[in-house]
């Protein structure tokens, strides 16, 4: 597996580079929790090199990333789940637009936290001046007019391995729109080996909204980027909205993750399966409810269209080789072997560690279910360094 290659390149000393995870999903990864918990874990065991690639400014409410505070004044969030917005999007399927004066500003939790960075733009006809703005003293102007139309552009923001904090303003001039931008350890020319983990999520979304990611820009960015791990986590959403084309599901799901994962052909990939979730209504005979598993279960069932989601990943993933993982299954006990209808006593317990919507994690839920995905990852590192010592 390319991305235990990395680990491996990490833990012995001969790598010159950082290791790259790109974790996309809704919101259980637009909740930066989980993936912290994966980001922490992994930058103890394999080096810290910094928090990664963002989605720019401040793109929802509670937005509050780990290891970096972000802040944003006249910038309109624009993001690729609204039917009514057009593109071109990104893998942050968020973009930040100005026609005004408007300014955004991110800075490290720790000295030296942004070291290196970079802003992605897009280039368009009339578009304004872009500055950036590094705390000591780095300054780099640059023109996003362009006589083509939303070419993803990439600047170096100007950084020393002791700046703090980088701000990042269209001047009003013109039309400017971010894609994203990226912030590491190290310097220009010189990045600091070790862990990048990047969290791209957009609350309310299903795996429909990667194909609205333009492909010469996809192709730019994981070029950029450079993953070694691609972890999708959608599903939730399908599996709680009536309106899901089930007949079509299967397909467009394979053929989207084909397409990103094409775009990274030599990155690992994880197909993560849904949490556990649950609704109240109203349940004939035939369907197995929660009474049964849950002291607070009377009348809660998993909805039958989750269900399905789940199975159609599973074949999917075993049809291409990809990794699974079971995030319900991360939420077992032994009164809940394959973790059905948990999250409602996880709900219940004092302190709760899941939501009152019998659908999202609490943060040390979390938290708890990350360490299971770290240990699994970590599992199949210990098998493949074994084997790769007996050749």
């Amino acid at each position: 597996m390319p991305f235990y290659k990395a680990l491996d390149a990490l833990q012995n000393g001969r790598a010159t580079e950082p290791v790259t995870i790109l974790q996309i999903g809704d919101s259980h990864t637009a909740n930066d929790a989980f993936s912290d918990q994966m980001r922490t874990q992994l930058q103890n065991d394999f080096q810290n090199a910094g928090r990664g690639f963002l989605q720019p400014g401040v793109p929802f409410r509670y937005y509050h990333p780990a290891q970096v505070t972000v802040t944003s004044t006249g910038w309109t969030p624009v993001s690729a789940f609204s039917k009514t917005a057009a593109g071109p999007w990104g893998i942050s399927l968020v973009r930040q637009h100005a026609d005004r004066p408007a300014s955004m500003t991110i800075t490290a939790d720790e000295a030296g936290g942004l070291g290196r960075g970079m802003v992605e733009f897009l280039s368009q006809p009339g578009g304004g001046q872009l500055v950036v703005q590094a705390d000591d003293g780095g300054r780099t102007v640059v023109s996003t007019a362009s006589t083509r139309n939303s070419d993803a552009m990439w600047l170096r923001m100007p950084t020393t391995p002791d700046t703090r904090s980088v701000t990042v303003s269209a001047m009003g001039d013109g039309p400017v729109d971010v894609l994203g931008w990226e912030v590491a350890k190290g310097g220009p020319g010189r990045p600091a080996p070790g862990i990048l983990y990047s969290n791209l999520g957009i609350t309310g979304s299903t795996i429909d909204i990667l194909s609205r990611v333009d492909p010469e820009i996809l192709s730019e960015e994981i070029r950029h980027l450079n993953p070694s791990l691609l972890i999708v986590a959608f599903g939730t959403n399908e599996g709680f909205n009536t309106s899901t084309a089930f007949d079509s599901y299967s397909a467009r799901y394979e053929q989207i993750i084909q397409t990103l994962h094409g775009a990274a052909p030599m990155a690992g990939l994880v197909v993560v399966l849904p949490p556990d979730g649950v609704r109240q209504e109203r349940l004939p005979p035939s369907i197995r409810s929660c009474e049964q598993l849950a002291p607070t279960g009377r009348g809660f069932a998993t909805p039958a269209a989750l269900d399905t989601v789940r199975q159609a990943q599973t074949d999917i993933a075993r049809r291409n080789h990809w990794m699974q993982w079971d995030w319900r299954q991360a939420m077992a006990d032994p009164a809940r072997p394959d973790g059905r209808c948990a999250i409602l006593a996880w709900g219940a317990r004092n302190p709760p560690i899941a939501a009152k919507d019998h659908v999202h994690l609490l943060k040390p839920g979390y938290q708890q279910t990350a360490l299971s995905l770290y240990n699994d990852l970590m599992h199949g590192y210990t098998i493949w360094s074994s084997l790769k010592h007996k050749k």
